[in-house]
């Protein structure tokens, strides 16, 4: 049995909105405590987080309180961008095993993977996830990912940057800036879908000449004149391109065929030189990977939303989610799509109402096939069925 409930609350001072939020809560799970608290904040709150906290531990009585702020946070029922606000996802499952963590000055420890590998090794060993919130100041995903890997072999990695300002990170009844929270989980599976926020645009070609994250030429043919010919072949290309943005992509698995949506870790285009015909992206690219231009706006982040969740419910065969997480980037919600809710109501179109909680970060974590990625623009959701 797996009891889990959500709560938010808004425009009150910090302590009271989340006395009230946890309450919420607490009363939506039907429990009467918690083992696990989730707590996500507006970066406004932080001269009273120790009492906010302290509100979340005294309505829960979860041994494992943790969170962080975002620009915004959000539930299953709305988001909130503009005000004041507090989110708490509370947890109790006799088969759920939490492994909470916090470490300080994140930038000064070089071995942080390794360390954490050690400290949650025991509790992913068999299965399960890690949700990792880190602060931005600090922060290097490709060495923490490369010791995770090396100490643990793959463990799916979902959270987000912190954000807001200031941001920091909340864990028991302080509150830490340039700071990693986060807890293991296991006991029970996941099912995880990434919405990257992109369309797949031309053809796939594969890289012929590179150096670094310098693409020079893609099918014998200069890269800047084959991202010119896939940004032609968008229907309605003219009018589009104007509120667009354009992304490389590239292809996680060389050997599958055809590549679709969702096969790609898309990336952001950081330069371009004319004369040569090069273009750079924001990865490292090797001589005889495939790279397919991605398009990005409301639209294509709506389809690719829909289409993840459509792969989530499949995956979910029925069940219901027990309780999941859902991680946007600060560069998505009513900025992206002109409209309050839009994510989260996609969500319990396609999925149902269940627990939900999460914010507006500086960058996902999510794994895509079997390897975790940082990401930008991305909606990454993790979702605990039942049974």
């Amino acid at each position: 049995m797996i009891a889990a409930g959500s709560g938010l609350a808004s425009g009150g001072t910090a302590d009271n909105i989340a006395l009230e939020a946890s309450l919420e809560a607490l009363a939506r799970s039907g429990a009467d405590h918690a083992d696990l608290a989730l707590v996500f904040v507006t970066a406004d709150t932080y001269p009273r987080a120790h009492e906010l906290l302290h509100a979340v531990r005294r309505v829960t009585g979860a041994r494992a309180v943790l969170g962080c702020s975002g620009a915004g946070i959000l539930t299953d029922r709305r988001e909130v961008e503009d005000e004041s606000a507090v989110a708490v996802l509370v947890v109790r499952s006799e088969r759920l095993v939490a492994t909470p963590f916090l470490f300080e000055r994140q930038g000064d420890r070089h071995d942080l993977g390794t360390e954490l590998a050690r400290r949650i090794g025991g509790t992913v060993a068999e299965g399960g996830c890690a949700l990792v919130l880190p602060d931005a100041v600090g922060c290097n995903p490709e060495a923490l990912f490369a010791q995770l890997d090396e100490g643990l072999g793959f463990v799916p990695t979902l959270g987000a940057v912190a954000a807001g300002a200031p941001m920091f990170e909340l864990y028991n009844t302080e509150a830490a800036q340039g700071a990693l929270a986060g807890v293991a989980l296991s006991g029970l599976r996941p099912i995880i879908g990434v919405a990257q926020g992109c369309t797949p645009i031309g053809e796939p070609y594969v890289i012929t000449r590179a150096e670094g994250n310098v693409i020079q030429r893609i099918g014998n043919r200069p890269a800047l004149e084959m991202l010119g010919e896939a940004i032609r072949s968008l229907p309605g290309a003219e009018a589009r391109i104007q509120r667009a943005s354009v992304f490389a992509g590239l292809a996680m698995d060389p050997a599958k065929s055809p590549l679709e949506r969702g096969d790609f870790l898309v990336r952001n285009l950081i330069g371009a030189d004319q004369s040569s015909g090069a273009v750079a992206v924001a990865e490292r690219v090797r001589v005889g990977q495939t790279v397919q231009f991605q398009i990005r706006d409301a639209e294509a982040s709506r389809e690719d939303l829909r289409g993840m969740l459509d792969e989530v419910a499949t995956r979910l065969a029925g069940r219901r989610p027990a309780f999941g997480c859902y991680f946007d980037c600060a560069g998505r919600g009513r900025g992206l799509f002109g409209v309050p809710d839009h994510d989260v109501t996609l969500i319990r179109e396609r999925l149902g109402e269940f627990p939900l909680a999460g914010f507006f970060g500086n960058g996902e974590f999510a794994p895509i096939g079997r390897r975790n990625f940082f990401h930008n623009y991305t909606g990454a959701l993790v979702v605990f069925p039942e049974g």
